[in-house]
């Protein structure tokens, strides 16, 4: 065969095998499975808990009888302002009144009587065990008086605080009962302080392990939409309220205290509220899509993980993270800036394996250097 011919053939040759491997390594990366990807940079992380609850007055009373009787005067109605000691209410005190005559004329009569034994046991007239008797009668006259003028005083009920009559539950000439071990008795009336308002929450057991007095909120109203409050943290609490979901499962809830810092005269006890609490705020951290991570087996062992691409091909890589917003969870070991996480499809992430040939393609949104 002539040189030039056998030259030719070779180029040709050569030329064949480039075209060979060009089309094998093409299909080859086609076969790859199409990924949405992201590439890792720094951000902010905002995280917070959800809660929802009620309005409340952070003073506010509820005013029982202290002694059973006729109502016979209600000063007061529903939205009325009222100072502490105005007088809100008066019980018929007829029978209240002659007990306490007959007490106040019984103390009367044995201090005068203890007088005279006083002066007689100074000069040594009488023994020992007379004044001693004359003393404690005295005690006890002086002691039945002072409780005969407790109850006839509290016939008469008045403003503990000042505040809005927001409830009046009795009428004149109905009977107020008072409380007893089985019975909680009657709440004659209802006064809050409108001024400073309070939003109790009830929070989820795996979230109340993040709050602490002192974190700040942003509560919403239903009744107010267009409307957003601030408010802080003021009281976690330590024990449970467990509600019925079925009858054979329950939520464990944890009441939180958040004082509102802005009111408005619109706001009203009872009102529906949600609330965000801030947990934490971190700046310039190293952040990924929340969608991104998983748990999953590494080397025997389940740890939180996120597939990177490496030549190609999806690699399973353990990470460490650490706060979490509603998009974005902070990583603090196991990626670098600049590495390309995949983020979805999330059926492909459901069942990709450490690795799969993979197509990826950068989201449209990227986290920010």
């Amino acid at each position: 065969m002539k040189k030039p011919l056998r030259i030719a053939l070779i180029i040709v040759g050569v030329v064949v095998l480039l075209i060979v491997f060009v089309i094998l390594n093409r299909s080859h990366k086609d076969s790859g499975v199409e990924c949405e990807t992201r590439v890792v940079g720094y951000g902010s992380i905002l995280s917070k808990v959800s809660a929802t609850g009620s309005l409340r007055a952070r003073a506010q009373v509820n005013l029982q009888a202290q002694m059973m009787g006729v109502v016979k005067r209600v000063r007061v109605k529903d939205g009325d302002w009222v100072r502490r000691g105005d007088t809100l209410l008066e019980l018929d005190r007829q029978a209240y009144e002659a007990q306490l005559v007959l007490a106040r004329a019984q103390f009367n009569q044995t201090r005068l009587k203890h007088a005279r034994m006083e002066s007689l046991w100074a000069r040594g007239f009488i023994a020992p065990e007379q004044f001693e008797a004359s003393k404690t009668a005295y005690d006890v006259a002086e002691a039945q008086f002072l409780q005969m003028q407790d109850q006839y005083d509290k016939t008469v009920i008045c403003a503990p605080i000042s505040g809005l009559i927001t409830q009046v539950n009795i009428k004149e000439g109905e009977t107020a009962i008072i409380g007893t071990m089985n019975y909680a008795g009657t709440v004659l009336l209802v006064i809050a302080d409108l001024s400073q308002m309070e939003a109790l929450a009830e929070v989820d057991e795996t979230d109340v392990v993040m709050l602490e007095p002192g974190q700040a909120a942003s509560i919403t109203i239903d009744a107010l939409p267009d409307a957003v409050f601030t408010g802080r943290v003021i009281r976690v609490g330590y024990m449970p309220v467990q509600k019925l979901l079925t009858t054979e499962q329950t939520a464990t809830n944890f009441e939180v205290e958040i004082a509102i810092d802005n009111t408005s005269p619109s706001l009203r006890p009872g009102m529906t509220v949600h609330a965000e609490i801030i947990t934490a705020r971190l700046d310039s951290v190293l952040v990924v899509p929340i969608q991104a991570v998983g748990r999953r087996m590494f080397k025997g062992k389940e740890t939180e993980t996120v597939f990177i691409v490496k030549k190609g091909k999806a690699l399973l890589t353990p990470i460490r993270t650490g706060k979490s917003s509603d998009t974005e969870i902070e990583v603090l070991e196991g990626l670098l800036p600049k590495d390309e996480v995949i983020i979805g499809p999330y059926k492909l992430l459901s069942r990709l394996t450490d690795g799969t040939y993979v197509n990826p393609r950068q989201s449209q949104t990227e986290t920010s250097d």
